[in-house]
């Protein structure tokens, strides 16, 4: 009764600002760019507001935020495209690792030395285990990369089914941006790892010397919970061993093995059985819980191309409340920004939409997602849940974080330079006197961390675009990442350019609409590595190396 009421509140208020559509479309929409900066703005102050709580995945703020945007949907029309109306129930658990449950020994010639917690080693969080405890060879693997076609083998050579993998951190200097972001992703090294039958993973440490501040942040990152999908189904391969070694620990570990830790830190070490056996065990406790993505659709207008789609998402959720409190201070993480402003954009693309003069040829689907912050959670369902057939997903728009604070003259358009998006994706923005910029922060590697990633990962092309660093770009990234992101000043009191969050929406449907029209659907280029590691997994039901 509570949420029910509290629904038709906000049905009602967004009847009052002009959030949603009208049931007969205004003409102005798709050209409005000042009446859409107004939508936009009703949309961002509203989900930005402390009503919301930071609109944590879980939380009764998620939840409100959730009804927001399931009535804007209802109000436009849209068809329902989750599996109980417009909502997809994600199944989520919190995974917390439990340090006196933690041990490990190193045993050599039948011998255990035992390792020291927090000295030596952190035990990560399972992923289903509640207590493991496994006892294996070790083999050494490098930066563990499996990709032939850039030369990287470290599975190739050497079996390691049914050993424990020890892993280097990062890549090798020179891999182009998004494959560096790919390949050193922590969840791509343990999925590849699992995919080659490894039952356990040791993350070595290539900082010399331990400290104090070092132990801390190691027992700080582990004491942190660890959110995941609750797979009930088998889908996904899992390693519920994991730890991190510190540099004392990485030290002994390869001392039993006989091997020169500054040699194996230099250039490229050799790859194999280091010689040695390990015993791991682990205790996690799980929190189990659900949030909802929120789904909408049009049908497409064209006989054949309806039964195609193209998905535009955008993350719903943001970080909630600050845990420590302090008297007089602002607690709560509005999440402006990150991702109201992506969000409200989703909202417009569907806005505009539903007021073209014609339906388009492709069916869209509207994802407002969940748990985007835990680690592309929502996203992560969906590609493996989809709602609609996954090989008719043509291609992915994803929305997230546009830092509307200046007037951006050029964008990064992550993902679309692997197939013909990129194309669709340049001439859309010359329309618009934008260009396109290759990616000038690729240390921060903003290709694997937002939603479009689990779309490439199951082989359907995908685009997202990020302000440019031109006109100023470059400072206020730089600016909004030290003293707003993921922080409570990440609200609706920064100058926000509504009028440049209408441009960045205006840009998103140019793309999709050329996309829902064209007479063929996006392609991978023939080159390109997510092509050909993920295209054949668009089909129904096909495993997912990297996921």
């Amino acid at each position: 009764m509570v949420f029910r009421t509290s629904y038709h509140r906000l049905a009602a208020v967004l009847a009052v600002l002009g959030v949603a559509a009208c049931a007969t479309p205004r003409a102005d929409w798709p050209l409005d760019r000042q009446a859409s900066a107004e939508r936009m703005r009703a949309d961002v102050e509203t989900l930005a507001s402390d009503a919301f709580g930071g609109r944590e995945a879980g939380t009764p703020g998620f939840q409100k935020a959730a009804a927001y945007v399931e009535a804007a949907f209802r109000q436009m029309g849209l068809t329902p495209g989750g599996t109980r109306g417009y909502r997809q129930p994600v199944p989520l658990r919190r995974a917390m690792a439990d340090p006196q449950g933690a041990a490990m020994a190193i045993i050599k010639d039948g011998t255990p030395q035992p390792l020291g917690l927090m000295d030596d080693f952190a035990m990560l969080a399972g992923r289903i285990a509640e207590e493991v405890t496994v006892t294996a060879p070790m083999v050494f693997v490098g930066h563990g990369i499996d990709a032939p076609s850039l030369g990287y083998t470290a599975y190739q050579d050497h079996d390691v089914s049914g050993k424990i993998v020890a892993l280097l951190p990062g890549v090798p200097p020179g891999l182009p941006s998004e494959e560096r972001a790919h390949f050193s992703n922590p969840e791509t090294k343990r999925a590849t790892a699992a995919r080659h039958g490894a039952v356990g993973i040791i993350g070595l440490s290539s900082v010399r010397g331990t400290t104090e501040s070092g132990r801390a942040a190691l027992a700080r990152s582990v004491a942190l919970a660890d959110d995941i999908v609750a797979y009930k189904d088998g889908r996904k391969a899992v390693i519920d061993a994991s730890a991190l070694m510190t540099s004392a620990g990485t030290d002994k570990l390869l001392a039993a093995a006989g091997v020169d830790p500054d040699a194996v830190f230099a250039a490229k070490p050799a790859l194999g059985p280091l010689g040695v056996t390990l015993s791991m065990t682990a205790k996690t406790s799980y929190t189990d819980y659900k949030s909802p993505n929120i789904i909408g659709m049009i049908e497409g207008s064209d006989p054949v191309l309806k039964d195609e789609y193209v998905v535009l998402t955008a993350h719903l959720d943001h970080i909630g409340r600050l845990t420590s409190v302090q008297r007089g201070v602002d607690v709560i993480n509005n999440g402006a920004m990150d991702n109201a402003t992506g969000t409200a954009t989703l909202l417009e693309e569907a806005r505009r939409f539903v007021g073209a003069e014609e339906r388009p040829k492709r069916s869209i689907l509207f994802l407002a997602l969940t748990a985007e912050e835990k680690g592309l959670l929502g996203s992560e369902y969906f590609v493996h849940h989809p709602t609609v057939p996954r090989e008719a997903m043509v291609a992915n728009v994803n929305l997230d974080m546009p830092i509307a604070l200046f007037d951006f003259v050029d964008v990064i358009a992550f993902g679309a330079q692997h197939s013909s998006l990129k194309e669709t994706t340049a001439t859309a923005a010359a329309k618009l006197d934008v260009a396109l910029s290759p990616d000038p922060v690729p240390e921060q590697a903003l290709f694997v961390r937002s939603d479009h990633y689990n779309f490439v990962k199951k082989g359907i092309p995908s685009v997202f675009l990020f302000f440019g660093f031109g006109n100023g770009g470059d400072d206020v990234f730089s600016d909004f990442m030290v003293t707003h992101y993921h922080r409570p000043s990440d609200e609706i009191g920064l100058p926000i350019r509504y009028d440049v969050a209408a441009k960045f929406a205006e840009l998103n449907y140019l793309i999709a609409s050329e996309i829902a029209n064209a007479p063929d659907r996006p392609r991978w280029n023939e080159d390109s590595l997510f092509g050909t590691l993920f295209a054949p997994l668009a089909e129904e039901g096909a495993p997912s190396p990297g996921m």
